[in-house]
């Protein structure tokens, strides 16, 4: 076991997990990791969709989240691994955060975004929305190795040629006859 897993903020341990080559390497850093912090587990399994939970929240980021990117990585009031207790309360049905109005919710939702550091505010916002995998595309191939079969498969990348453009010549043009040269006054 590495004595270097315990990590401040997530971005650095998927960093950790992802430098590796293989997929199972990849899966044997995750447990590794997963075996120091109690949170890697859910955010995965959140974040690609694994679990299906309604966080009664708007997708993407809030237009009202003030999130200072200026901030050096460690240097956030907080880290998302600290502040995983107020997010499970998103998810919990039995949670009282359910008895607030919307507004007040996400207002709850952006304090815990604008307090962790520009990446991990990211991540989190990924976790809510289940597209864990568009910030890390690698993790698709550990999930069978993990046992996750049913999960948010992200969009495909299309083989299909672009369309050809459009010409905007006049009708005339087109039939082979030559348009009137413009005269400049």
């Amino acid at each position: 076991m590495n004595n270097n897993v315990n990590f401040r903020q997530v971005n650095e341990g998927f960093k950790w997990v992802f430098d590796a080559t293989k997929p199972e390497e990849q899966v044997a850093r995750l447990k590794e990791w997963a075996a120091r912090n109690q949170t890697v587990v859910p955010m995965v399994r959140l974040g690609v969709g694994a679990e299906k939970v309604d966080w009664a929240l708007p997708e993407g980021m809030p237009e009202t989240a003030k999130i200072d990117n200026d901030i050096p990585a460690g240097m956030g009031e907080t880290t998302l691994t600290l502040e995983w207790r107020r997010v499970k309360q998103f998810t919990d049905p039995a949670s009282n955060m359910n008895n607030l109005p919307p507004w007040k919710r996400e207002q709850q939702w952006v304090n815990i975004l604008e307090a962790v550091q520009v990446e991990e505010a990211k991540i989190l916002t990924a976790i809510k929305d289940g597209v864990l995998l568009s910030l890390y595309p690698k993790l698709e191939k550990c999930l069978p190795i993990l046992g996750i079969e049913e999960y948010n498969k992200p969009p495909r990348k299309s083989a299909k040629k672009k369309p050809v453009a459009k010409t905007t010549k006049t009708p005339r043009a087109r039939k082979g006859k030559s348009a009137p040269d413009e005269v400049v006054i």
